[in-house]
């Protein structure tokens, strides 16, 4: 497929620039003429384009995408075909990706890992929610924006499908694989999480931890080889982010965490313990209970980690836990009794019985729908309380009492989902100054969007138009665009070129044609009018000037009894057409003379009018 910079797609995207190209696609830079936005837009290689089965595919998992919404996603705003261009239209965002970071810098600090990465986690975790996998984690598909945003995009859209594409075909970055696909060609969030882990292992050391010449021999490695605790090569690691990396990518998937909610549950735990100087952790502790944690060139069996990372601590609040040894050493102790129990078959007691535990889950971003099924297991009665957001989406839950990660006592869960940001009418700013209207738009909630200046009838200096200005509702915080009047086009009519062009000048505009006109009204050699070359227009715009020719009024003069010839060369030169009717040789028209003529003497006639000069 040739390059689409400068054409228009869709009748909708005008692509500007040519920004990546991959194995199955190219992402160019578009402008969106009918939203007034910057746009991603994602080709497929015409080879692919061809294959239907790809473009059904394609095409299904990009409404899965667009499903999607959550602050670190990547959006995606539209799918079509334009003949033989099949294409997907996303959120354009200018920055770097995390391998342009790791390739400049190598090795991050653990904190700076953690700002990076916690997004991440959030956005797989917002997806994994939704029920739907990534299946693609790594450094080239995490977006660092120029505005400090992070964003975890292409969304099931890196999977290569065609008509040649097997059953169990193992899926995504060789780097990145997990055990459980290289071997049986199967995914799951466990999967996602496994390969987050090893993007987290980049980031601590600045390497990955299989090497090889050939993808098959990493492949193999991610099979059979347990990932080492990334203080080995960076000491600077704490034992806490050991832990989490060898927990997210354990050969065994039921080893790992069971999805990216609850990685990003623990994660979220241990930056907290990290920022109080802590060496142990939430999950540290956990896995002290379970079989086995070697953080060495041994290999480590992690346990049933699921279930033990889950359970509270009690005080029920695990980033402000302090670690005393007589507190720690009862929290083992009660933790080792509650594993004999369950050992001895007492579980029901502490699961679906009276004394059982519930904690409550992570629900921010979820919908309305997907948070009461996560709340069924709690047999009770929920609460929907409305509010405004300017943050959350619409029919999302912008928080719960109880709060995430608390233990459930009983009663009423209160779910609090948000109707949207709050809509509110713009201020009146018509014939305000920009002063003026800035004010008003701050004390409204407002702030001042994009500024421009054109040329109106409104007073110079004031706001002329605004959106909002039809008395329709915008979000609070939202920008609003001004418009600011110039004052009128200058008038130079009846002023000769020069003068007119002179003030022309002093209004910034910009003369391209001078055009000639006859006018019975205007003066030969002043301006008849002023063409602006664009509606609206402002400072350095072009305009056309129309000067007068004089007036297309001629007087029909005496004819009679000259010449042909000189009679027809003087009513020629007045801008008359003329015609000769005589029966004399042509030859002799310089003595032949005019004996009659269509038009009287004295009568007005207009240039371009036809007049006969008769000699018989």
């Amino acid at each position: 497929m040739s390059n689409l910079v400068g054409q228009l797609v869709h009748g909708r995207y005008h692509v500007e620039k040519l920004v990546a190209r991959g194995g199955m696609a190219t992402v160019y830079l578009a402008e969106d003429n009918r939203l007034d936005r910057k746009v991603a837009l994602k080709v497929i290689h015409e080879h692919l384009a061809n294959d239907p089965e790809f473009v059904s595919k394609f095409e299904r998992e990009a409404k899965i995408a667009a499903r999607l919404s959550h602050p670190n996603l990547v959006n995606v705003f539209d799918q079509a075909h334009d003949g033989k261009i099949v294409f997907l239209a996303m959120e354009y965002v200018p920055g770097i990706t995390l391998r342009d970071a790791l390739q400049d810098f190598g090795a991050l600090s653990p904190n700076r890992v953690l700002e990076i990465f916690e997004p991440v986690l959030a956005g797989l975790a917002a997806a994994h929610s939704a029920g739907i996998l990534h299946r693609d984690i790594k450094p080239e598909n995490v977006l660092l924006s120029d505005d400090g945003k992070i964003k975890l995009s292409d969304f099931g859209l890196a999977r290569p499908i065609s008509a040649h594409t097997q059953t169990g075909a193992v899926i995504g970055t060789v780097a990145y694989l997990s055990p459980e696909l290289v071997s049986k060609g199967i995914a799951d969030a466990r999967s996602d999480v496994y390969a987050a882990g090893i993007m987290l292992y980049e980031l601590l050391t600045g390497q990955q931890p299989y090497k090889g010449e050939q993808a098959v021999q990493v492949a193999m490695q991610h099979a059979n080889s347990e990932v080492p605790a990334p203080s080995q090569i960076n000491p600077n690691v704490p034992e806490l982010l050991d832990e989490l990396v060898l927990w997210a990518t354990a050969k065994e998937p039921s080893h790992r965490p069971a999805d990216a909610v609850e990685f990003h549950d623990v994660l979220v735990r241990a930056r907290a313990d990290l920022r109080q100087g802590k060496k142990a952790t939430y999950l540290t502790e956990k896995l002290e209970l379970g079989k086995t944690a070697v953080l060495n060139n041994k290999t480590e069996v992690l346990g049933s980690l699921n279930k033990t990372v889950a359970l509270p601590n009690l005080d029920g609040d695990p980033a402000s836990e302090t670690i005393g040894t007589r507190n720690r050493a009862l929290k083992i102790l009660i933790a080792s009794v509650l594993t004999i129990l369950l050992g001895l078959g007492a579980g029901w007691w502490f699961s679906a019985g009276p004394g059982g535990i519930q904690i409550m889950p992570d629900l921010s971003g979820r919908s309305e729908k997907q948070a009461v099924s996560a709340l069924s297991s709690f047999k009770t009665e929920i609460d929907i309380v409305r509010e405004s957001s300017k943050t959350v989406a619409a029919g999302s839950v912008i928080s719960s009492e109880p709060k995430s990660g608390s233990i459930f006592w009983g009663g009423k869960i209160q779910l609090v989902i948000s109707s949207g940001p709050k809509l509110v009418a713009v201020p009146a700013l018509a014939g305000k100054t920009l002063v003026e209207a800035t004010a008003l738009l701050l004390q409204s909630g407002f702030t001042v969007g994009k500024v421009d200046s054109w040329f109106s009838t409104a007073p110079i200096g004031t706001v002329f138009a605004y959106n909002g200005s039809d008395g329709s509702l915008i979000p609070e915080d939202s920008k609003v665009d001004l418009e600011v009047s110039l004052g009128a086009i200058p008038v130079v009519a009846g002023l000769d070129k020069a003068a007119a062009e002179n003030l022309l000048q002093v209004a910034g505009l910009k003369l391209r044609n001078t055009n000639e006109e006859y006018s019975d009204s205007v003066a030969k050699g002043q301006v008849i009018s002023l063409v602006p070359l664009s509606d609206p227009i402002g400072k350095a715009g072009e305009v056309d000037l129309v000067i007068s020719k004089g007036t297309s009024v001629v007087i029909m003069p005496k004819v009679i009894g000259e010449t042909i010839s000189a009679a027809k060369t003087l009513l020629e030169s007045l801008g008359l057409r003329v015609t000769v009717d005589t029966n004399q040789l042509t030859s002799k028209w310089g003595i032949a003379k005019v004996k009659k003529v269509s038009a009287s003497q004295g009568s007005k006639l207009r240039v371009g009018d036809a007049v006969t000069i008769i000699s018989r």
